[in-house]
């Protein structure tokens, strides 16, 4: 476990911070002492509801609106961050969208859109961030990618190929961007699996339970468990560990 404030006089900047994965990983940095920086791109009041989640705990964070497809939005969130927070010693790449359209439906807009999100805009932060960290010799950076950038999509394989496949390059981004920063910036991943959240509500009960059955632990994941992987991967105690993509799903799909 992290300690209690390992992360006090960092800041940590959480893309896709408002709901979900993104809040937990927020609430869960703040908790170690980091002020972080929460981004959204359209949902002002789940952005406010984590920034208080947070106050409320007496963690100290601000929400700043961007759009991570666009480089310039996110350079200008950057420059924002750093002229109130300071310096970002930490990145989380969490935004990104998903289409359920099958492989019959897909349009090649809905393919452009995706990875515009998905991959252009982890592109775009994390070429943002990289030359501070590596100036200042410190700096952390954990990349968001999924199971289904692993396997194909297990209850609908032909469900998800855009998402899947932007989220395969994810992996293989990590994997360069750790032996081009190193030594003093780490670049980790992290692949969840099924997690309870709001974007897999509106799952059908039947897909539900076929995705449980097909996962060794039997149950879906909590964004609690993926925030707190996310945090070793940000502290000290995974200090002689970059390039990796660690796997977070109950055992559906694992890297060799």
């Amino acid at each position: 476990m992290v300690g209690e404030r390992e992360f006090t006089g960092r800041t940590g900047l959480v893309t896709g911070g408002s709901r979900g994965i993104g809040r937990a990983i927020c609430q869960r940095l703040a908790s170690s002492g980091a002020q972080v920086a929460i981004n959204y791109v359209s949902n002002t009041a789940a952005a406010e509801q984590t920034r208080q989640l947070i106050a409320d705990e007496g963690g100290v964070s601000k929400i700043y609106r961007a759009d991570v497809s666009d480089g310039a939005q996110v350079s200008q969130m950057f420059d924002a961050i750093e002229g109130e927070m300071g310096p970002v010693d930490f990145l989380v790449t969490n935004a990104g969208i998903a289409s359920v359209a099958d492989s019959a439906t897909m349009g090649v807009e809905t393919w452009h859109e995706i990875m515009r999100t998905n991959l252009d805009g982890t592109f775009y932060q994390v070429w943002r961030a990289k030359d501070g960290m590596i100036e200042r010799s410190f700096g952390r950076i954990v990349c968001i990618s999924s199971v289904l950038g692993i396997m194909p999509n297990p209850i609908s394989p032909d469900r998800l190929i855009a998402y899947g496949t932007s989220k395969s390059g994810v992996i293989g981004f990590v994997r360069n961007c750790a032996v081009a920063f190193g030594p003093h910036v780490r670049v980790n991943g992290v692949a969840p699996g099924w997690i309870e959240t709001e974007m897999t509500e509106g799952v059908s009960e039947e897909a539900r339970q076929r995705l449980i059955a097909a996962t060794p632990l039997k149950r879906v994941g909590k964004t609690s468990e993926i925030a707190e992987l996310v945090c070793f991967l940000l502290s000290d105690k995974s200090s002689f560990t970059t390039g990796q993509t660690h796997v977070a799903s109950g055992g559906l799909g694992t890297l060799p």
